[in-house]
């Protein structure tokens, strides 16, 4: 019997999906031990909680089968992450993780360029208005918008660079995004809110708009600028964690060819 043909890991790949030629980004880090930590959060540790060794020396299998099992412990908002909205919302009927609808996940796409922001720098509401001019794109009605700023260049290469200095959204360009139609905004950094907010000021706006308006955001994104067209199809379904706060998923933007 012949093996079946798995083919290389590709971050874009062309394939047929619904009876369609799409072009598929892949929109997350891999999760690893070497992860950048946002401050407060607790590291990614990975060990072997099984090796095909064991598992015939323990008598759960015989040989020749044997397999492997990786243990693991993380944060509910490690690596490409969605939060909920009980992260933000101090309600104690604020829906978790597990009960958020699907078509949050599931839901038209547009990304946006702000890769010409300066570190610590605000992203306004005009920022905002200008590069959906220049690209044309129409956020829709239930829509998730990602955006970049390039800072998702740093998660491998300095992680400990990747958790400090970068651009985020001010109030009035999360509002301006959500009045529009999203009802989750993302961003190739560790937060949507900027820097200088998280580690200094300690307000994070972009996160209050979240709170008061129970809309969700999406950090530590990659490839948002590989993305060949401004509007295509988000997927990116979280973990149904019981009472999460948040939960790692798997992204993929799809532009039909």
């Amino acid at each position: 019997m012949s093996k079946a043909c798995c083919p290389p890991y590709q971050e874009q790949v062309e394939l047929e999906f619904l009876g369609r030629r799409v072009l598929v980004t892949d929109l997350s880090h891999t999760i690893s031990p070497d992860d950048p930590t946002f401050p407060g959060h607790q590291r990614t540790l990975m060990w072997d909680h099984l090796t095909h060794e064991e598992t015939i020396r323990l008598g759960l299998t015989k040989a020749p089968y044997s397999y492997r099992v990786v243990g693991f412990t993380m944060c509910d908002h490690s690596s490409t992450h969605v939060d909920a909205i009980n992260h933000v919302v101090t309600d104690p009927g604020a829906r978790s993780i597990d009960a958020l609808p699907l078509s949050w996940f599931m839901a038209p796409g547009v990304w946006l360029d702000f890769s010409h922001k300066a570190p610590n720098e605000y992203i306004t509401r005009v920022d905002v208005d200008d590069a959906l001019r220049k690209t044309g794109a129409r956020i829709r009605p239930q829509s998730v918008v990602l955006y970049h700023t390039g800072w998702y260049g740093k998660y491998r290469a300095d992680r400990f660079a990747y958790v400090r200095d970068y651009p985020g959204l001010d109030r009035e360009a999360t509002e301006r995004l959500n009045d529009l139609g999203a009802v989750a905004i993302g961003a190739d950094a560790p937060s949507i809110d900027s820097w200088r907010e998280v580690s200094q000021i300690k307000v994070q706006p972009a996160h209050i708009v979240c709170r008061e308006r129970e809309i969700l955001n999406i950090e530590n994104l990659a490839n948002v600028d590989r993305i060949p067209k401004h509007e295509f199809w988000f997927v990116g379904l979280p973990l149904r964690f019981r009472n999460g706060t948040g939960s790692p998923f798997r992204g993929v933007a799809i532009v039909e060819l």
